[in-house]
């Protein structure tokens, strides 16, 4: 016992100075303690070690007094010191796990409220190792939870010391979770009752004690006289108002008949008096707005010492009930709001017991938190229109009050959600983390997420439009290059503008016959692949066969090829005339018996999947399972022709280069007859090129027919001036004048 005496000493004398690593205090804990592991018992030395070290700590705090006196500093060093020590030799498992819990207690109650507020603040600093491994509602949780609500009941709720309780409550909900029992009001009680006021009985009674018999009896004389209206209602107001703070403190006082009629007609007299005063106060900060001109040129008071600088705190330790006070009271914008804070309260508590929400929240696990009410419709909405009174009131005051009233209805709102969680009975509101059963067992977010991950990782695929969208593509291989191709709409007339259209649907199905072959391509690399896993889990999984003799193989008709299907043409021609197109919407089967063995047609064949109608179309004979399997793992699956693909896409896009090739032949039927026996089975391309050399012909038989004009006029104007020349010289020789036709002209006589 000594020696262990002299290690404590020793510990306390060689304690690290602060700040210090918490390593250094276990190395050294740790060398005393292995000292004595095998000397004794555990038992022994485990309740040696208690003795000791709680020793030290009372005998320290004993001299909280005149330590104090001296040097607090020290004194509050040395108490820490201790409190780091017992929880050290807690750590190393040579106390119990509630050891340092029991000498906080009894440390607590011995100290003065500032080391109290000291030694909580070594628990703030160290509350992660002392709530390790803590179970609520159990061990050294229990003690912790009574040491703190022991010291709050000594701490008072109003003055210096609110910040220590507020301290105290915050270091509770953050060791505590939110639906410990022992913070829960569960069956849903209240505070103390409203004891009442009878200032105004106990003022009357004073002074008829004071006056004697003669006065009394002039005043039992002249009572009716002196007495004025002014104080009765005074007196009838006073009461009425502090009669409103007994269903503040008591709600279900409303399941009693009368309560509620009481309290409507109490609120109804007392918020036009808070109006009234709301109005007065601010038309009086009104006036000084006025002539603040004149008082800013006052030099201002400068606060005293001690004087709180800050006047927008304030602090009411109690109301006040004095019948003198009430109208100095009422003045005060604080008090005021603090009324109507509580009418607030209250008016949003009555809206719960109405029919409906009753029906919501109410259930028989919570018949603590019921009462026998029901606000009827008619009083929930006086209800709703006072609350609307009150909050617009609120907003009103000065100063700062529309951040104040807005303040207060974000409380409420928020409290809303409180309540419907303490009416479903606190559920807690822990939640087991994210998990997913994999292989029978629970794997966590980040492993189920991993493949996921690194798909995200890898770099995205080619996109398939090559400018940005399918429409901007399509429209590009369409043939469009420009806004006006898109803005001139189409107008049939000429041969030319059916054309662009069969052009565009050409373009349309080549679109969509590439991307079918780019799908079959898709679709035969997984099934190379597929083949290529069955053959290596074949390998794996089947033994060799035994040799059997081999069957000859059944002799099978021949298939047609499959190119050979995929050539015949997909609809038949027109039976009006070899090279028209079939009108769009008949049937292929009937153009074929219309037209009859002089015009032979095949119907159109639609492609089965490639797998299948490669499968169907390919002849094997009967191997034995080696061979067959060497056959379909070797087999290799080659697309189709980009021309010989066809579906519903297609097809339609066929369709419509049909009709407006049709619409084509019969806009030039009447004009360009002549050249339908040069365009095959209706090619409207070739027709468009006929017509266009055509055009190109005419207009060169136009221009070599005028120049052949231009000769001929010329040589024929230079055979008539020629011809009056030679007729003016046989005139001027002969001296007879000649009129403008080569005449003899006749003289007058």
């Amino acid at each position: 016992m000594s020696s262990q005496t002299q290690s404590v000493q020793l510990l306390l004398k060689d304690f690290p100075r602060r700040p210090f690593d918490q390593k250094l205090l276990h190395e050294l804990v740790g060398k005393e303690v292995k000292k004595f592991q095998c000397k004794s018992s555990s038992e022994n030395v485990k309740s040696q070690w208690e003795f000791l070290l709680k020793n030290e700590v009372f005998t320290l705090a004993a001299t909280e007094g005149s330590a104090l006196q001296c040097d607090s500093t020290l004194y509050y060093d040395g108490l820490r010191d201790r409190l780091d020590l017992v929880l050290t030799f807690t750590e190393h498992d040579v106390c119990e796990a509630t050891f340092p819990f029991t000498v906080l207690q009894d440390l607590l109650e011995t100290q003065t409220i500032t080391s109290c507020s000291q030694i909580f603040s070594w628990i703030e600093s160290s509350a992660s190792r002392l709530t390790k491994d803590m179970v609520p509602q159990k061990g050294k949780a229990l003690i912790l939870l009574r040491t703190l609500n022991d010291l709050l009941r000594r701490l008072s709720k109003m003055g210096s010391t609110t910040i220590f309780c507020g301290r105290i409550l915050t270091f509770l909900s953050g060791v505590f979770p939110l639906g410990e029992r022992s913070g829960v009001n569960l069956r849903g009680e209240y505070g103390p009752m409203w004891e009442g006021v009878k200032d105004v009985e106990k003022r009357h009674e004073d002074v008829e004690t004071v006056k004697g018999p003669e006065e009394s009896q002039k005043m039992e004389v002249d009572s009716g006289k002196k007495e004025s209206a002014d104080t009765k209602d005074k007196d009838g107001f006073y009461t009425t108002f502090w009669s409103l703070q007994l269903p503040f403190s008591r709600p279900p006082l409303f399941a009693f008949p009368n309560t509620f009629g009481e309290f409507k007609d109490a609120v109804d007299k007392v918020l036009p008096v808070i109006k009234e005063a709301t109005t007065k106060e601010r038309a009086m900060m009104g006036n000084r707005g006025a002539n603040g001109a004149s008082s800013n040129l006052k030099r201002k008071r400068e606060p005293e010492l001690g004087e709180a600088s800050n006047n927008s705190e304030y602090f009411f330790a109690k109301f006040l009930t004095s019948p003198d006070l009430l109208n100095l009271e009422i003045a005060d914008t604080h008090f005021r709001r603090q009324v109507l804070f509580q009418l607030l309260i209250l008016l949003h508590h009555l809206l719960s017991f109405t029919k409906v929400a009753k029906a919501v929240w109410s259930t028989p696990r919570n018949r603590s938190l019921q009462m026998d009410f029901t606000l009827e419709s008619s009083d929930a909405q006086w209800v709703n229109d006072t609350i609307t009174k009150t909050s617009a009131e609120l907003r009103s005051t000065a100063p700062n009050g529309p951040t104040f009233a807005d303040a207060v209805n974000i409380i409420l709102d928020r409290e809303k959600n409180w309540v419907k969680w303490k009416n479903d009975l606190c559920a807690p509101f822990d939640r087991e983390p994210w998990s997913v059963s994999v292989d029978g067992r629970k794997v966590g977010m980040e492993e189920a997420m991993r493949e996921a991950r690194s798909k995200r990782k890898e770099g995205p695929e080619s996109w398939k439009w090559n400018l940005g969208s399918e429409s901007l593509t399509e429209i590009w291989e369409m043939g469009y290059r420009d806004l006006s191709d898109l803005q001139n709409p189409f107008q049939p007339g000429d041969v030319k503008d059916f054309v662009k259209k069969v052009k565009q649907e050409d373009a349309r199905i080549e679109m969509r016959r590439k991307q079918l072959v780019k799908n079959a391509e898709r679709l035969a690399q997984a099934r190379a692949k597929a083949a290529a896993l069955q053959e290596s889990t074949a390998r794996q999984e089947t033994p060799a066969p035994a040799s059997t003799p081999a069957e000859p193989p059944k002799a099978e008709p021949p298939a047609a090829s499959f190119s050979a299907l995929l050539s015949v043409p997909s609809v038949s021609s027109s039976p009006l005339h070899p090279s028209l197109p079939p009108k769009p919407g008949s049937s292929p089967v009937k153009s074929f018996l219309e037209a009859g063995a002089s015009s032979p047609a095949r119907l159109p064949i639609t492609l089965a999947p490639l797998p299948s109608v490669i499968a169907a179309l390919t002849p094997a004979p009967a191997p034995t399972p080696t061979a067959a399997l060497a056959s379909e793992t070797s087999s290799v699956i080659v697309p189709p022709p980009a021309s010989s693909l066809t579906d519903d896409q297609i097809v339609q896009y066929e369709e419509n280069r049909q009709r407006w090739s049709w619409l084509a032949l019969r806009t030039a039927r009447d004009q360009y007859l002549q050249h339908f026996g040069k365009i095959g089975t209706g090619d409207v391309v070739l027709l468009a090129n006929e017509i266009e050399i055509e055009k190109e012909r005419d207009k060169n038989q136009k221009m070599q027919k005028a120049e052949e004009m231009v000769p001929t006029l010329s040589s024929t104007q230079g055979n008539e001036d020629r011809k009056a020349s030679k007729a003016g010289d046989a005139t001027g020789a002969a001296g007879i004048p000649l009129d403008v036709e080569g005449d003899v002209k006749m003289e007058d006589r």
